[in-house]
């Protein structure tokens, strides 16, 4: 992932569950400059039908501290909403 200004960040993770099209399942984990990874969460997405719309709930567990989360909340609500935005537009 690369910030606006210019940072990269590495994450790795592995899908654990895939099931098409309710959930995803991955770990989720990021790495440091060397490549050693730092503590993993579990990220869990499901996918409700409404309508004619797709509802995703995100859920993510379990952080080390709660600014580890607060950071995460941040980051899943910002590229979400810029989904959304890219998804208007096309």
């Amino acid at each position: 992932m690369r910030s606006p200004a210019g940072a990269e960040h590495w994450k790795q993770g592995v899908y654990r569950e895939v099931v098409e099209p309710e959930r995803l399942v991955f770990t989720f984990a990021w790495e440091d400059g060397e490549g050693k990874r730092g503590h993993q969460t579990v990220v869990t997405v499901t996918f409700a039908e409404q309508g004619d719309k797709t509802e995703p709930t995100l859920h993510q567990a379990v952080f080390e501290t709660v600014e580890a989360c607060n950071d995460h909340r941040r980051g899943w609500t910002s590229t979400l909403q810029r989904f959304a935005e890219y998804l208007v537009r096309h």
